[in-house]
């Protein structure tokens, strides 16, 4: 009995000292300790970003000249796909591209294209030309910048068009 007591008083004490804690309900949002830990947490918006951690990159944006009319991403974000990191902007027809990144400030060859142009899909085939230079990588946050150029070709014939004075910026491969 008097250890059932012990356990019981020992419990109440426990809850009673817990009960008093002080707790922060701000989700630790002045904790900068956090804002390396490549987790989102405390009162972070996105990955290490946000709150006591500083601003956020902007939002992504890419542009380029698709043929001969200029395109601008209403919609933009990246994904990982293996060790690619593919690159996906939309305005009602969408364009992406697929890379392996390395170093910065360097060409680095497209392994994949697929992009809609006058009302048809091209796509990369053997021997078709494609470059990405990423000016910024941020493997924590997982944000990439950076220029590109391609040339796909018609899926339905043998018409080819290209892709020039591309870039991206601030976008979040994370998805």
């Amino acid at each position: 009995m008097k250890r059932l007591l012990l356990v019981l008083s020992t419990a109440l004490l426990l809850t009673a000292i817990s009960s008093c804690e002080k707790t922060d309900d701000t989700g630790n949002k002045n904790d900068t300790s956090l804002c390396n830990d490549g987790i989102l947490n405390g009162g972070e918006t996105e990955i290490d970003c946000g709150a006591a951690c500083g601003d956020c990159p902007p939002p992504a944006t890419m542009s380029c000249t698709l043929g001969n009319t200029s395109f601008v991403a209403h919609t933009c974000y990246g994904m990982i796909l293996g060790p690619n990191i593919r690159i996906y902007g939309n305005d009602n027809r969408p364009v992406h591209f697929m890379f392996v990144p390395s170093q910065l400030n360097v060409e680095l060859p497209i392994n994949a294209v697929s992009f809609a142009y006058n009302g048809e899909a091209y796509a990369m085939e053997p021997g078709d030309s494609g470059r990405v230079v990423l000016t910024y990588l941020d493997t924590v946050r997982k944000i990439a910048s950076g220029s590109f150029y391609f040339t796909g070709n018609r899926v339905t014939g043998p018409n080819s068009a290209s892709v020039t004075e591309g870039a991206f910026a601030n976008v979040r491969y994370d998805h």
